[in-house]
């Protein structure tokens, strides 16, 4: 009779896939043999990708396993969440709990305000030999299916202090210090540690990363300049405003940039393959004024004052992959930026953009006004762009002026109304000409578009704004 010890490894592997995270310790302790058989797909599944908080526990575990002579290899992404020890008043169910609470929130402070963090990051980081990803996030990842459906992946450590003390650790929302600091602490530490990973992403829905988190002073450079020159892959959940700057020329002009610490980081940044922007939606004329600049085709140095009140606009040019999302802007502004970068440019991503003529914040038309479709003139100028050359497109839950964009199903006038579209190659032509006739706008009754007009009569859905939840988060 076939035994664990017996059957092939591929079935034992299959075996192991329905046990949950503890019945799977438990059948690796089982014996050396079975352990030995799992050791590669365990370490694998558990070690390849591992999130770790700013609390001297976490960060302990994180050297631990960077020390360690197989996981230390196994370990490729590495992501800090924002984790923190709640100030408000909390209940927590007895006086061991509260005491281990108040404890672990004092220590944290200390450990934030002595920069300890930073060098345990440091010297976590220098261990690691095969490190590709390092981020940051704000939310828990619940695709952890071994373990049920309402399991997540989780911050190590974060379990332990909800299981003594019954109260979870939540995410920090202050986008103005914690946030920007923790992005800027993760490239010291990598640069610190003399690494270079090709990819740094930003992760966030419960606010952005603010503009000065980019900010990078001449003494700070040095240390993070090999990061950024070997930077391929960037995500960004960030904004671009404008703020508590006003330069005035003469007294009466102000100056506009949006963005601006963000456009110096870029200049670091030559290398880039594949760039990622998710902006806020509220922040129209900050978005649209940042876009503008991007699209801006490249100077040398030497065309510009040596103090100029605006970076230089950047090159980038080795970008194939560009993602947008979640931003309202102008037609034209994303059609610039796609016609600068049309020459390398391999795929695109337009993901819950939202287009208005408006510099204001989109409102549903004016019942006097017949509309158009924007987003159709928007793929019969991408399909007459002869320089680019997609190879991928995705474009899905897409606004206009506050309305729901939607496409009809192929060859199917009675399907409901789908809203993604996602397509590789070969005929990306026909594929454009395709979205040129399937795109709708879902407009109120009473106003009519005079390009959809078979679509006169439906409803208007109103836009929920406080939907974050990002399709392209990669898991």
């Amino acid at each position: 009779m076939a035994s664990l010890l017996t059957i092939p490894l591929e079935l034992l592997i299959a075996v192991s896939s329905f046990l949950s995270t503890p019945d799977l310790g438990a059948l690796r302790l089982t014996c050396k043999q079975v352990e030995k058989s799992l050791y590669e797909w365990f370490s694998k599944e558990f070690f390849t990708k591992k999130q770790f908080m700013l609390t001297e526990e976490s960060l302990r575990v994180f050297i631990d396993i960077s020390k360690h002579v197989s996981f230390s290899k196994k370990l490729t992404h590495v992501i800090i969440a924002t984790n923190v020890y709640d100030d408000l008043p909390v209940h927590l169910r007895d006086s061991d709990a509260a005491a281990r609470w108040v404890t672990g929130r004092r220590d944290q402070k200390t450990l934030l305000s002595t920069g300890v963090d930073l060098e345990m990051l440091t010297e976590a980081f220098q261990n690691l030999e095969n490190i590709q990803t390092v981020g940051i996030r704000d939310f828990n990842n619940h695709k952890r299916i071994r373990d049920g459906p309402s399991a997540s992946w989780s911050s190590w450590g974060a379990t332990t202090v909800h299981n003594e003390t019954g109260n979870r650790l939540g995410f920090s929302r202050d986008q103005n210090i914690f946030v920007p600091r923790l992005f800027q602490i993760l490239l010291r530490a990598v640069g610190k540690a003399k690494q270079a990973p090709p990819e740094v992403e930003v992760l966030l829905r419960h606010g952005f990363l603010n503009d000065t988190a980019f900010h990078l002073p001449n003494f700070l450079q040095p240390t993070v300049k090999a990061v950024l020159q070997n930077l391929k892959k960037l995500i960004l959940t960030n904004a671009v405003s404008v703020e508590s700057v006003a330069v005035y020329i003469n007294g009466s002009s102000e100056v506009r940039c949006a963005g601006y610490f963000l456009r110096q980081f870029l200049g670091h940044t030559p290398n880039l393959t594949h760039l990622r922007f998710n902006l806020p939606r509220h922040e129209v004329s900050e978005n649209t004024n940042f876009l503008q600049w991007l699209s801006k085709p490249a100077v040398s140095q030497g065309t510009l004052p040596t103090a100029s009140l605006e970076p230089a606009p950047v090159t980038l040019a080795y970008l194939t992959s560009l993602e947008l999302g979640q931003f309202h802007t102008k037609p034209d502004t994303i059609l610039d930026v796609v016609a600068k970068f049309s020459t390398t440019l391999q795929e695109l991503s337009l993901w819950k953009l939202s287009l208005s003529e408006s510099d204001v914040s989109p409102l549903t038309h004016s019942p006097l006004y017949p509309k158009s479709n924007l987003w159709i003139k928007v793929f019969a100028k991408l399909a007459g762009m002869q320089q680019l050359q997609l190879n991928h497109l995705k474009v899905g839950q897409l606004q206009q002026d506050g309305l729901h964009v939607n496409f009809k199903a192929a060859g199917r006038d009675d399907a409901p109304l789908e809203t993604v579209r996602d397509y590789t190659r070969p005929k990306m032509d026909s594929f454009l000409k395709e979205l040129i006739d399937e795109t709708v706008v879902k407009w109120p009754e009473h106003v009519s578009s005079d390009e959809d007009m078979e679509d006169d009569g439906e409803d208007g859905e109103e836009v929920d704004e406080d939907d974050d939840d990002d399709e392209n988060d990669e898991e």
